[in-house]
């Protein structure tokens, strides 16, 4: 545990109801990626137990109501002082296409941090921000959150209740923002200083929003040991840090050096003018809306729900979506479409 407390330390200094007649579901032609899918999206919200650690970890999930047999299923971990009701946008889209959607909330850096106080990162205190991450706990109980929440699927997917076979566990996506970026970094397989990894063998393929640089800077040494299909997704303006000191260019830079590096099948998405919170949907931290957040949302979840059909429902016509113009054609001047890796 000490090992893990110290390499955490390293870490910290972030950047941050009875079933219906299913509806056929057919793959989207390339104009409908961003268009809301065809089943109705219901919701179960609660809180996991876990014994071990004496923690409650709350959930929120969406699945398709309507469905017929297991769903592929994608994993959301939100950012620094958010919850499990942030990127609703993401959430319903995906499950209106078939998926069961899991956002997890991460008690000890999320939305309690502003102690009641309404959050602004128009004007947002970054020493509080700071001092919610510098306990290397915080960052060590969001990764072993991921895991945990995994198991508590096993069990209801097993389990009497609304979720009972729906999951296909065989097929499972690890995203999130930000500091939920660093926690699906850490399930890929990032190596981070000392040469500690965490990563989760049962995650398929992964999407990071806002991901983070690694914080030794070496950045081939911790990205490339990914290899699995990883997908970032970040804007010319995501220059949003706790840490008051780093010039913005560089934090917009840093987000893509994840991108740079994997050595898996991998792609990078970069919003024109998209800044930090567009992709959390601006529900608890994020200020007033800007002009161009439906336009990129509309990116977002195209590219984000081709990514999933690519890699959890082996859809040709997602991965040739994806890699042979289409979704570059889709974003135009709103959005940078970059691939490396093998293609599959």
């Amino acid at each position: 545990m000490r090992l893990f407390l110290r390499l955490a330390a390293l870490l910290v200094g972030l950047t941050l109801a009875a079933p219906v007649q299913a509806v056929a579901l057919t793959p989207p032609a390339p104009a409908a990626w961003s268009e809301a899918g065809p089943y109705k999206v219901a919701r179960i919200e609660g809180e996991w137990r876990d014994a071990k650690r004496d923690r409650v970890v709350p959930y929120l999930i969406r699945y398709p109501d309507g469905a017929t047999g297991p769903a592929p299923v994608v994993v959301f971990s939100h950012g620094l002082g958010g919850s499990r009701r942030g990127a609703a946008y993401y959430g319903d889209h995906l499950a209106s296409h078939g998926y069961v959607v899991v956002m997890v909330q991460h008690p000890g850096s999320d939305v309690s941090i502003w102690k009641g106080v309404r959050p602004d990162l128009g004007n947002v205190d970054q020493a509080m921000l700071a001092r919610a991450v510098a306990d290397p706990r915080v960052t060590l109980n969001r990764f072993f959150d991921i895991p945990f929440a995994l198991d508590q699927l096993t069990a209801m997917n097993a389990a009497d209740g609304p979720l009972k076979g729906r999951m296909d566990l065989t097929r499972i996506g690890m995203s999130g923002h930000s500091f939920g970026a660093v926690t699906t970094q850490a399930m890929a397989g990032q190596v981070f200083p000392g040469g500690r990894s965490l990563p989760e063998p049962r995650f398929t393929a992964f999407l990071a929003m806002s991901p983070s640089a690694a914080r030794g800077g070496d950045n081939a040494a911790a990205f490339s040991p990914i290899t699995r299909p990883f997908l970032s997704l970040t804007g010319t303006e995501d220059s949003f840090t706790v840490r008051s000191d780093e010039p913005a260019a560089e934090v917009v830079a840093s987000r893509q050096q994840p991108f740079a590096h994997v050595s898996g099948p991998d792609m990078l998405v970069l919003l024109t003018g998209g800044d930090h919170m567009v992709f959390s949907g601006r529900q608890e931290v994020g200020g007033a809306p800007r002009p161009n957040d439906a336009r990129h949302r509309q990116i977002i979840l195209a590219a984000s729900l081709a990514w999933w059909d690519a890699w959890l429902k082996d859809d040709p016509k997602a991965l040739a979506y994806l890699h042979d113009g289409g979704l570059a054609a889709f974003a135009g001047p709103d959005a940078a479409v970059s691939r490396r890796g093998p293609a599959h």
